[in-house]
C-alpha cells in the first residue's frame, strides 16, 4: 500500500519491438466519453492496416465480446466522432454500408430535420391493437411469478429459451408448454 492508503500499480515494460506493434494517441485512451469496451474496439481497429475490411460479426468473433457488445461499442464510437457510417445503394439496388474510422474525434452532425408535429404518447389510455396486452402487463401481479433462482436447477429450454413462447411458421408465436417457462411466467 502507498502512503495514502491507495494500492500501487507497478508497470513493467518490455523493450520496444522493431516491428509488429501499434502506436496510439493517448487522447484516445484518455477520452472520458468512451468505455473501456469502446476504447478496446477502436484500438484494435486502428492497429490494422489502412483499407482493412471487417464487419461487426467478424469483430465479435475475434475476442470474447458478443455481437451486441460490438454494436454498442460502434454506436458509442460513432456518437463520440471516432467513426462515421455511410449507407448507399450500389448499381444493382443492394444496400451497402461503409464505416470510416478516425484516430481523432471528428465533428458529429446528428441533426434530424423532422417537420411533423411531435405528439406526446397517452400512457393512461393506450390505443391500438395492443391496448389489452398493455393493460394486462401493467396490472399483472409480478410478486407471484418466481424468480429463476427460486426455481429448481434446470437447463434452458431449447425451444423458447425460458420465455414460455416459441416461434412457429415464420414469426407466429405459441406457448411453449415447457415447465420452466410456465413456472417463470405463470402460464
Amino acid at each position: 500500500m502507498a502512503a495514502s492508503g491507495q494500492p500501487r500499480v507497478s508497470i513493467y515494460r518490455a523493450p520496444r519491438p522493431e516491428s509488429n506493434w501499434t502506436q496510439i494517441r493517448n487522447e484516445i485512451i484518455d477520452d472520458q466519453r468512451l468505455t473501456f469496451k469502446a476504447t478496446g474496439v477502436l484500438i484494435f481497429v486502428l492497429s490494422k492496416p489502412d483499407n482493412w475490411r471487417t464487419s461487426t460479426r467478424h469483430l465479435a468473433s475475434v475476442k470474447r465480446e458478443g455481437i451486441d457488445a460490438i454494436r454498442t461499442a460502434m454506436t458509442e464510437l460513432e456518437t463520440c466522432g471516432y467513426i462515421k457510417r455511410r449507407r448507399y445503394q450500389d448499381d444493382s439496388g443492394k444496400w451497402n454500408y461503409d464505416t470510416l474510422v478516425f484516430d481523432t474525434p471528428q465533428p458529429v452532425d446528428k441533426s434530424v430535420n423532422n417537420s411533423s408535429a411531435q405528439v406526446a404518447p397517452h400512457r393512461d389510455y393506450p390505443d391500438g391493437d395492443n391496448a389489452d396486452v398493455y393493460q394486462e402487463l401493467i396490472t399483472k401481479d409480478y410478486e407471484k411469478v418466481p424468480k429463476r433462482s427460486q426455481v429448481r436447477a434446470h437447463r434452458t429450454c431449447g425451444q423458447c429459451s425460458d420465455t414460455g413462447w416459441r416461434i412457429v411458421k415464420g414469426s407466429d408465436l405459441t406457448k411453449c408448454g415447457c415447465l420452466i417457462g410456465m413456472e417463470l411466467h405463470g402460464r
